[in-house]
């Protein structure tokens, strides 16, 4: 059966959405591997994908000048990059908040590898990062990161960790600027 078809039936047949599903799982795969080194896990990810691909089925409107493949490509990484940006991890929400763009940068020149070998080098340079981070900040640095990176309000870590707001405040400051020296050091 052509596309156009399928993407018609698609909208009310099941098994039409099951064929365009099938067909297109490689294409939110390829796109998963190049969001996987942002940290996200890439298993999560491809389910995100197919959230992606499925509204890309439901919505696509045919008279519009975008191929579906254009059209579902970019409902994928749309689903995937809002994924990534919830998640609350330190890999995810730390890089967004805590460092510069230089550093996204980087991270997105990252993402863009297609290549295996670059894609396990890439990495295994994100875990050298966490394990800089983890060797180079105090046990209290490390502590308010991962509560900051969880989505806590300054208040609410001072409270926990018992300390002033000032204390956190001052944590983070110290934290960014330890991190951005770590990534000048590393040429990362």
């Amino acid at each position: 059966m052509e596309e156009k078809e399928l993407l018609k039936l698609a909208k009310t047949d099941e098994a039409s959405m099951e064929v365009l599903l099938t067909r297109y799982k490689p294409l939110v795969s390829k796109i998963a591997r190049q969001y996987f080194a942002m940290g996200g896990e890439y298993d999560d990810l491809v389910q995100e994908g197919m959230i992606g691909l499925y509204k890309a089925i439901q919505s696509y409107d045919d008279s519009k000048e975008a191929s579906f493949k254009t059209f579902a490509s970019l409902c994928i990484t749309r689903q995937m990059l809002s994924a990534i940006r919830k998640t609350k991890t330190i890999k995810g929400k730390m890089f967004a908040e805590l460092l510069d763009d230089e550093l996204i940068s980087t991270l997105d020149t990252i993402s863009d590898i297609e290549n295996p070998e670059e894609l396990v080098i890439s990495k295994q340079k994100g875990e050298f990062i966490n394990q800089e981070i983890q060797s180079n900040l105090s046990e209290f640095e490390l502590k308010v990161l991962i509560k900051y990176c969880s989505g806590m309000s300054y208040d609410d870590i001072a409270t926990e960790c018992e300390v002033s707001k000032k204390s956190v405040d001052n944590a983070l400051s110290r934290i960014r600027s330890k991190l951005l020296h770590l990534l000048d050091d590393t040429n990362y």
